[in-house]
């Protein structure tokens, strides 16, 4: 009984203080070349993390795309893998990229929201949490 109660208590205080962190990764996104208009595409989601948080590679980086009016989206949920040969344990050296493949129906900007969803752990306070994320997609298309 115990044992329950101070797991809830934990968990409490985990969750109460998850809602004080900073933002741990930072996505930043980029077409890998210029995007057409009807031809197929790709957007480049690359990370960057704050120091003394560790990101965990076994549990993927995840974004889940809300589909939009003149873009097509050939999947709305992309993972990332959890393969880094730099890493001894379970966390990334190298923050895996995530590739949305897509198609814009026509010239313009656009932009695809989505959510995206990351567990980290906190070498300095020693804790791990998960952080979701509001993120908005451009995309421009010639």
């Amino acid at each position: 009984m115990w044992t329950l109660v101070l797991a809830v208590l934990v968990s409490g205080a985990q969750l109460t203080n998850a809602g004080s962190l900073p933002q741990i990764l930072t996505p930043a996104f980029k077409s890998s070349a210029p995007l057409h208009a009807g031809k197929r595409g790709e957007v480049t989601v690359s990370f960057t993390g704050l120091k003394d948080y560790r990101i965990d590679r076994l549990l993927p980086i995840t974004l889940k795309l809300t589909p939009i009016s003149g873009v097509t989206l050939l999947k709305t949920e992309i993972k990332s893998s959890s393969e880094d040969s730099k890493s001894k344990d379970g966390y990334y050296v190298d923050l895996a990229a995530l590739k949305i493949p897509l198609t814009a129906s026509k010239p313009g900007n656009y932009e695809i929201p989505g959510k995206l969803t990351y567990f980290f752990c906190s070498e300095k306070d020693g804790f791990c949490s998960r952080q979701i994320l509001d993120v908005r997609v451009p995309v421009v298309a010639q």
